[in-house]
């Protein structure tokens, strides 16, 4: 890495630490990157555009980010801190296309790498990761799959996503494990909790969760919780594990308590949601 690249890979990280603490997240603790947007004033909104991961539109009236509502939960908080990044350096309006359709994009490869950079700072500083695995007593530099599942979940990213991060940005595990890593079937993972998931999301819950939110989708599961107050949002589950499992299966907010006393709110939308920020949790109405 040259020097020119490297110092723009520490303005982002140090523009992504920076507004994170300015927000009230701790560095070793998970971001909730749509509230952040939010509470920054930008418009956020799904849209259901196949072609697109993300947009970040400056308009005469507003700032916007578009967020592809077909993609799966990690990936969709992922692009939206990939397009803040954009806001936060002054791009000006950018449509970020899926991987495959990258080359038509508006950005340049630096502009790209920046807000990249500036997403991973956001949701998945050193100290965050470090801490997601060791409150749960798991070793950082020798992870297991099912240990990256419950702290990517924690973060809020996609399982992939944080061994990537873990290797090739942070280098807290070894290029063997990053391989052996890379090769997990997530399913499998899943469904050894919930038979059958249908390609549904699984949130292990634990008291490391105090003070956070679950962003869910109608289908999606949760284990690890004692006690709710979402009659209707949750309802309960067999499980293949032998521990409780509740499936979410209307849109709304309700508050559980994980092991004992920890409570943990939980935000579920309609599966594959199209719609501003602000109603992404209401029950829709027929």
């Amino acid at each position: 890495m040259n020097n020119g690249v490297a110092d723009e890979a520490r303005r982002a990280i140090k523009a992504a630490y920076s507004l994170r603490v300015t927000s009230g997240y701790a560095l070793d603790r998970p971001c909730d990157v749509y509230d952040l947007i939010s509470h920054l004033g930008v418009t956020l909104q799904f849209i259901d555009v196949p072609s697109l991961e993300g947009m970040y539109l400056e308009e005469p009236e507003t700032t916007r980010i578009c967020v592809c509502s077909r993609r799966p939960s990690g990936r969709q908080r992922y692009t939206a801190a990939h397009e803040l990044g954009h806001k936060v350096f002054g791009h000006g309006t950018q449509l970020d296309p899926t991987i495959e359709l990258r080359e038509s994009g508006t950005a340049s490869p630096l502009e790209e790498r920046l807000a990249d950079l500036f997403a991973q700072s956001m949701l998945m500083p050193q100290s965050a990761v470090n801490q997601g695995f060791r409150l749960r007593g798991y070793e950082p530099t020798a992870p297991g799959p099912d240990q990256i599942l419950r702290v990517s979940a924690w973060l809020g990213v996609g399982f992939e996503t944080l061994v990537q991060q873990m290797r090739l940005t942070l280098g807290m595990i070894s290029y063997r494990r990053y391989q052996e890593l890379l090769k997990t079937d997530v399913k499998e993972i899943r469904e050894a909790i919930v038979h059958d998931t249908n390609n549904n999301e699984v949130w292990p819950l634990d008291s490391h969760w105090s003070g956070t939110a679950v962003q869910a989708q109608i289908g999606d599961f949760l284990t690890g919780v004692s006690e709710h107050d979402g009659r209707g949002i949750l309802e309960p589950r067999d499980s293949t594990s032998g521990q409780k499992v509740y499936a979410a299966t209307r849109a709304g907010e309700c508050v559980v308590t994980v092991q004992g006393s920890a409570r943990v709110r939980v935000r579920v939308s309609r599966k594959a949601y199209v719609g501003f920020y602000d109603f992404r949790y209401v029950e829709e109405c027929i």
